[in-house]
């Protein structure tokens, strides 16, 4: 997204769960070129070093302590994104172990954001998520979309992607097969590449800020389910390229 040149002072600041992931870590990575964003807060459980910079700060938390831990650390902020989750092997996870890690933190983490002043959230989950699916990981993930939605932001973007490339966590025979069926599904299932989802994250987000910042949001909350006809607009050409990009 252009930013206009009226615009550029009014910055802000963001904090990301789930940076040291395949999409969460090109979210921290646009922030940080953002002329838009003054300020990247980066919520780990192990401490990384892998962002460095005058804008970023890193946040080691117990994620049994999550919302508690992070509350100094959320007081200011104005966007919150989180693109966290299990990756591999929900199959053998228990339901009360997925919903710990899919539902509880994220929960836990944007309350802690909205009491720290976010107003702009962002969260990554799936296409198909419904909380009253049959299959136990759309269901609990729809689950999850309802946990966030309920914290209340004067803006949610819930991104949901179907299979996304340039993924250490989607198979390479995967990855190599949907670009090719992209032209005969649905929008909705078409595939997607990490850099464009973080994108799409990402810009939506100043979109919605800059809304607010200028007083131009409408008066009452507003939830935006974006899939990939909503996410296309954001995209950037030649993402291909850029897989070997961190």
């Amino acid at each position: 997204m252009t930013i206009p040149a009226a615009d550029a002072k009014a910055q802000y600041s963001a904090i990301v769960l789930g940076a040291t992931g395949n999409v969460g870590g090109r979210i921290v990575r646009l922030l940080i070129d953002s002329p838009l964003c003054g300020k990247v807060v980066v919520v780990t459980r192990r401490k990384t070093d892998a962002f460095t910079g005058p804008k970023v700060s890193e946040v080691v938390v117990d994620m049994a302590r999550l919302g508690e831990a992070l509350a100094p650390h959320a007081r200011g902020i104005d966007i919150a994104l989180a693109a966290f989750g299990v990756g591999k092997g929900t199959a053998k996870m228990s339901e009360e172990e997925l919903r710990k890690i899919e539902v509880t933190y994220p929960r836990e983490f944007f309350r802690a954001a909205k009491a720290g002043g976010v107003r702009v959230c962002g969260v990554m989950t799936a296409v198909g998520a419904d909380p009253n699916a049959g299959m136990k990981y759309l269901k609990i993930i729809g689950e999850k979309e309802k946990a966030v939605e309920s914290v209340g932001f004067d803006f949610l973007g819930v991104y949901r992607p179907s299979v996304i490339l340039g993924n250490s966590n989607t198979p390479g025979v995967l990855g190599t097969l949907m670009p090719l069926l992209d032209w005969a599904l649905p929008s909705k299932y078409r595939s997607i590449h990490k850099n464009d989802l973080a994108r799409a994250m990402v810009a939506q987000s100043e979109k919605a800020y800059l809304a607010i910042a200028q007083g131009k949001a409408p008066r009452e909350a507003t939830v935006k389910i974006l899939e990939y006809r909503e996410m296309k607009p954001f995209f950037v050409e030649g993402t291909a390229k850029m897989s070997a990009e961190p």
